[in-house]
């Protein structure tokens, strides 16, 4: 039968895992195997890819989570296969500063509020694939440039140029640039671009480092190694914002995002709007 195929699918799809679907409906592991694949042959597309260490979702996979899970999920549970502890995974993805300083705290909110979520935390400043690495949300500074996704803001991130006093001293220049002088000195950069004025993006000359963890490109430009682009929250202490002549950092947006031809399930929804109705700092 259909369903019991997409039941079988939705475990081993949420757990990653073809031992878990079998421990959790207590049948044979080769049987699940058969059975995902038969569903496989039924459907003519590849479900999961399947190495001997990991299973991971295909694209059409994913596609059918997101369809079915919602729906199996309740079956499930009226039917008493799961138990009342059963939980919902949501893989989430963003850079590791802002897992530990905005939308890590906030998770953990929501997760204390609901006792069913589970979540798998990907902190990277790369842009995961959703269905190559079966991600359900990602958390992105805009401008975002890919517009198959679907994305929702959640708060404004104002950036300044900055430079530690004794690296201006040394070029015996102050916090008022030339563009051309900025561009001289040396400069700390990361993956992300520099994007000034109208969406311009401003490409450094002198490149000292590339270290892609803002926390680092801080200490470093603190340490007068370069200048650098950072939250104005994080130009503090021994660093100076600095003016550059026609070149102003634009104010960048924090989104939730997930692929626009994607169904998301009730408990993402739940998510999105909960991060949604609060600030950075938790407040509704």
């Amino acid at each position: 039968m259909i369903y019991n195929d997409l039941a079988l699918f939705t475990a081993v799809a949420r757990n990653l895992s073809f031992s878990a679907a079998a421990q959790q409906f207590d049948i044979p592991l080769s049987r699940v195997s058969r059975r995902i694949a038969e569903l496989e042959d039924h459907l003519g597309v590849k479900l999961f890819e399947r190495t001997t260490r990991k299973v991971r979702l295909t694209e059409e996979g994913r596609r059918l989570l997101d369809r079915c899970q919602d729906p199996i999920e309740a079956l499930l549970d009226l039917s008493g296969v799961t138990e009342d502890t059963h939980r919902r995974m949501i893989r989430v993805t963003a850079a590791p500063l802002a897992l530990r300083v905005d939308i890590g705290p906030l998770l953990l909110d929501f997760a204390q509020s609901r006792p069913d979520i589970t979540f798998d935390l990907t902190p990277t400043n790369a842009n995961l694939d959703f269905f190559r690495d079966n991600i359900d949300l990602a958390f992105r500074l805009g401008p975002l440039g890919d517009s198959s996704l679907v994305a929702r803001k959640l708060w404004t991130l104002t950036y300044d140029f900055c430079a530690a006093p004794k690296l201006l001293e040394k070029h015996g220049l102050g916090p008022d640039l030339a563009l051309a002088q900025f561009l001289d000195l040396p400069a700390l950069v990361t993956r992300q671009p520099w994007i000034i004025n109208r969406n311009e993006s401003l490409d450094p000359t002198n490149i000292a480092h590339e270290l892609d963890d803002l926390e680092l490109v801080q200490k470093a430009a603190t340490l007068g190694l370069g200048t650098a682009l950072l939250p104005r929250e994080m130009i503090k202490g021994d660093l100076l914002p600095l003016r550059v002549k026609g070149a102003t950092p634009i104010d960048r947006d924090m989104f939730v995002v997930y692929p626009g031809k994607r169904l998301l399930p009730s408990h993402t929804r739940d998510l999105i709007d909960f991060m949604a109705s609060r600030d950075r700092a938790g407040t509704p």
